[in-house]
């Protein structure tokens, strides 16, 4: 299993990403979350509210889930950020394998 980490400018966003990801079979399972973001902009440090994805998947549906994010995401350099797992369940690696095959 790999998780990919992708950051929304809202949770409408990360929804409609979501729906399209689980849909495509490019994710079998897809957690939303509000998050608050800090980071260096023409020389301040700016604050925003966005919204985090946290994408389950396996290995050879990155790429999809990449080219999916990267053509419906409103930000011009989206961060998507993949990790994989040390360890999962049997059962739940199994259920997810079903859900994206």
């Amino acid at each position: 299993m790999v998780f990919l980490y992708i950051t929304c400018k809202d949770t409408d966003e990360a929804k409609t990403i979501g729906r399209e990801l689980v849909a495509k079979k490019a994710a079998a399972c897809v957690n939303i979350a509000p998050i608050h973001s800090m980071y260096p902009e023409d020389g301040t440090i700016r604050e925003t509210s966005e919204a985090s994805l946290l994408v389950k998947t396996i290995e050879s549906k990155v790429q999809h889930v990449e080219e999916i994010v990267r053509a419906m995401h409103s930000y011009t350099i989206p961060c998507i950020a993949s990790f994989s797992l040390y360890r999962l369940n049997r059962e739940y690696k199994d259920w997810l394998i079903g859900k994206v095959a």
